[in-house]
């Protein structure tokens, strides 16, 4: 090759055509670079011709000894360097030849290409032992054709087994597979589709080169499913996985899996729970937050130590020693307290606290009534009113625990047994009758209050609050009446009795506050019917529709029934 070459450097040095540009393409598919030998730099114009040449041999000689000793690199430098200083046409060829000893087929067919392009048409042997240029012409051009039909090996694997692969272009599909595949393609530019029925469809542009080996690895997306939770009341926080995604309600896309779905409002009881998403699918979940329960074990703990402490005093008044009294009242109360702290559950609920004390004094007042109409002596009675405190706190306690009684059906127990004895009290300052009578007046208000707060719990929802209301009307009109009844009868005082009201006097105000306070109750009923139910009960609703073209959609809104 170097005897070829040194023979006609001098004839190429003077006879070659300065170089053409290239269109970029070859065959189908291959996109040639840029050759080096378009961006020759200008030759120093201090050389003369045999300096030039001599320079472009031993360049050319050093490109050959690098190509020998397999530094492709340095060869294709040094051989471009020697072609950029004499332009003799059969070192195109030896640069080819190093590119494609590089596995870089698409600049070895450039420079190949070239090479043919080159060669004149009157070429001879420059030496006896060089090649035909002719025939070599036909050689390199076969050898050309051989190196476009390499094809790019394209290994695609994917994170899911299954993944159909498609490589394609305008011209159509070039190669089919499955992910972990070797696929053979014609160099070009493509697009690769990975599909999978359960997960989402990738899309890339790639382009491949003659004869490359590439390797793809794809992680597939699960097809993501629809997740539209309403919350109410409005303005509750969602959470999923512990993360917050939204106020009041959230509507969106995510990866099919189950999440833990935590739902908080002030004042409410948090809700938990999960939820599925599924693929390509809706799943609605309308959630509603219950108000958050009131709890008693305060209050049932501080009744619990007073009134500990008074039924010890009033069971030991039967010793009819005061010193006894007081320090049994006080060893009572401590144990009350003790007693109630340590084994009160955290959550008591208010209608179980509320039960346990308006059944302990209810059954004190009963056990007092039924003790006097047999007897006016305070050593019996006192006992009595002990023994029934304790008694009523323990009979409230279990059936309330028992019976789960809202605060609500505990309120309107409260007020009928408060009314009922207040009545029956009412009856008997009216007719100032005999203690014994007095005594069945206030126990048949007694009985007649607790029958009729039972009953009504039975067939009415009450609120907490609504009974504070009424029990507020009844006091209210408790005072109104007597306020009527000191404006219809003014006061006066009896002779020689001037602290005292004469027996006409007690009877008139005990019917005007019986009658203020059945007014006052009837009133404060009537006002707050509707107090516990709104005339249009006004809920938020989700739903789904379907638009016109069939692809489903989450509504949201409001539902009323009247």
């Amino acid at each position: 090759m170097v005897l070829a070459m040194v023979s006609a450097l001098g004839a190429a040095a003077r006879a070659q055509p300065a170089g053409e540009p290239n269109t970029g393409f070859i065959g189908k598919g291959p996109v040639i670079p840029r050759l080096e030998i378009e961006d020759c730099p200008q030759v120093d114009p201090g050389l003369d011709n045999t300096q030039r040449i001599a320079r472009g041999r031993e360049r050319y000689e050093r490109g050959e000894t690098l190509y020998i000793q397999g530094d492709y690199e340095g060869a294709v430098r040094e051989l471009i360097g020697s072609y950029c200083l004499i332009q003799y046409y059969g070192i195109l060829k030896d640069i080819g030849q190093a590119y494609e000893r590089k596995l870089d087929y698409e600049r070895a067919i450039g420079y190949l290409s070239k090479y043919i392009e080159r060669i004149p048409p009157n070429a001879t042997r420059p030496t006896p032992c060089a090649a035909d240029p002719q025939e070599d012409r036909e050689n390199v051009s076969r050898r050309i054709h051989v190196l476009t039909n390499l094809t790019a090996q394209v290994f695609v694997q994917t994170n899911v087994t299954g993944a159909r692969i498609t490589i394609e272009n305008d011209g159509g599909v070039a190669s089919r597979g499955e992910s972990g595949d070797t696929l053979s393609v014609q160099a070009g530019t493509y697009d690769m589709v990975i599909k999978h029925n359960d997960h989402e469809t990738i899309s890339q542009k790639v382009t491949l080169q003659i004869g490359k080996p590439y390797t793809f690895y794809f992680s597939m997306t699960p097809l993501k499913g629809t997740l539209a939770v309403q919350a109410s009341p409005d303005g509750a926080r969602i959470f999923l996985d512990d993360q917050l995604v939204g106020i009041g309600r959230i509507e969106k896309l995510l990866p099919p899996k189950r999440y833990k779905l935590d739902i908080e409002l002030k004042d409410h009881t948090t809700y938990h729970g999960e939820a599925t998403v599924l693929q390509q699918r809706t799943t609605r979940m309308p959630i509603e937050l219950q108000p958050e329960p009131l709890f008693g074990r305060r209050q049932l703990i501080a009744y619990s130590t007073v009134g500990a402490g008074f039924a010890t005093g009033a069971l030991l008044f039967a010793f009819n020693d005061n010193n006894l009294v007081g320090a049994g009242s006080l060893i009572g109360a401590a144990a009350g307290f003790v007693g109630s702290y340590f084994y009160l559950p955290d959550g008591l609920e208010l209608g179980t606290s509320n039960l346990t004390i308006t059944t302990s004094l209810a059954t004190a007042i009963g056990g007092a009534a039924m003790a006097s109409l047999f007897t006016d002596d305070d050593a019996i009675r006192q006992p009595v009113i002990g023994a029934s405190l304790i008694a009523g706190a323990g009979a409230g306690y279990y059936l309330a625990r028992r019976l789960r009684v809202s605060p609500g059906d505990a309120a309107v127990v409260n007020s009928a047994i408060l009314w009922g004895t207040a009545a029956g009290a009412g009856f008997a300052v009216s007719f100032a009758p005999p203690r014994e009578v007095t005594a069945g007046l206030v126990l048949s208000g007694l009985g007649m209050g607790a029958i009729s707060g039972v009953l009504l719990t039975r067939y009415f929802d009450v609120s907490r609050t609504r009974a504070v209301l009424i029990d507020v009307g009844g006091l209210a009109g408790v005072i109104g009446g007597l306020a009527v009844e000191s404006l219809v009868n003014p006061s006066t005082t009896t002779a020689g009795n001037p602290n005292e009201r004469a027996d006409r006097e007690r009877e008139h105000l005990a019917n005007y506050a019986l009658a203020g306070m059945a007014v006052g109750l009837v009133v404060a009923g009537v006002l707050t019917r509707n107090f516990d139910t709104p005339d249009i009960p006004v809920r938020a609703t989700v739903g789904a529709a379907t638009d016109a073209a069939g692809r489903s959609t989450t509504t949201y809104g409001l539902s009323a029934t009247w």
